[in-house]
């Protein structure tokens, strides 16, 4: 698409973006920055996202940082006044904190399923319900995309929660990319589907969890070694500032699958062409 076709110019333009303190968030930050946005980069972690805005400062853009815990909705209005109180707009929100725990359905905890999907599930539904509204206000077009993954075409084993929130924002953004299209409507919804990106969300969830909760057991010693393992995995991802390319591109040109690494939807095809006439469950295995 040309650039006099673009669905959406980024230029002077404001994001907000919640787990931007690193990996993808900071990735989506940098690149959003690079193409003129200002950015109100969220994080439940309130010294490493102000560390991360500052960064961006220090490189001549406009960034600030914004403590916030996605999954309870005071914090999420709190962000929306913060955006609003600076900027007097917003034109794109990335639903992007995640959260994950390791561990194979019948170790997985009340809590372990309560704390993801408070996360992954309600942070982009209370992203969404807020923020929409400010959104609309602007008759040129904007844009909600939420991370989802992979896992959320294809839920893969030993990671139920972070699966099931993740097949629900896909759910939640096409239902909304449908409305807006439905209605005329000149803004846009999307999901990033990212494959291995060289991202700590095991580790950080960790760290986060205790933040937000205190010490609360996450499914036994047998996820927590899980975690630690499919961190080490991700250490040899895709680099998150890639990412954030790929999710500008998609936003400026009006995408709404997001795909990082195409080649892991042959996964996807395969379960589809597995459900008739077998009517079986694909292995779904990244490798």
């Amino acid at each position: 698409m040309s650039d006099d076709q673009l669905v959406f110019e980024p230029h002077g333009k404001v994001a907000v973006i919640t787990g931007a303190a690193g990996g993808i968030g900071l990735g989506m930050a940098r690149a959003f920055t690079e193409a003129g946005m200002a950015v109100v980069m969220a994080d439940i972690d309130a010294d490493r996202v102000e560390a991360a805005a500052a960064e961006l400062r220090s490189a001549g853009h406009d960034a600030i940082g914004v403590q916030a815990d996605v999954s309870k909705l005071d914090d999420v209005q709190a962000m929306a006044d913060a955006t609003m109180d600076t900027h007097k707009r917003v034109d794109v929100l990335c639903n992007n904190a995640g959260a994950a725990v390791f561990a194979k359905l019948f170790n997985v905890t009340v809590d372990d399923w309560e704390w993801t999907l408070g996360v992954d599930l309600w942070g982009p539904i209370y992203g969404t319900k807020v923020f929409q509204p400010l959104i609309q206000q602007s008759e040129h077009g904007g844009h909600i995309n939420t991370t989802s993954s992979v896992s959320g075409l294809i839920a893969g084993a030993a990671a139920g929660p972070y699966n099931v929130a993740k097949s629900g924002v896909i759910a939640l953004m096409a239902t909304l990319e449908r409305e807006f299209r439905i209605g005329k409507s000149p803004h846009h919804a999307s999901v990033l589907c990212p494959g291995p990106i060289n991202t700590e969300i095991s580790r950080n969830s960790v760290r986060n969890r205790k933040a937000a909760q205190g010490e609360v057991a996450q499914a036994g010693e047998a996820g927590k070694k899980l975690g630690s393992k499919i961190g080490d995995f991700l250490s040899n991802g895709m680099d998150p500032d890639e990412v954030g390319r790929i999710v500008l591109d998609g936003i400026v040109n009006g995408r709404f699958w997001m795909f990082t690494h195409p080649r892991l939807l042959k996964l996807y095809r395969e379960q589809i062409e597995m459900m008739d006439p077998d009517g079986m469950l694909s292995q779904g295995r990244l490798t």
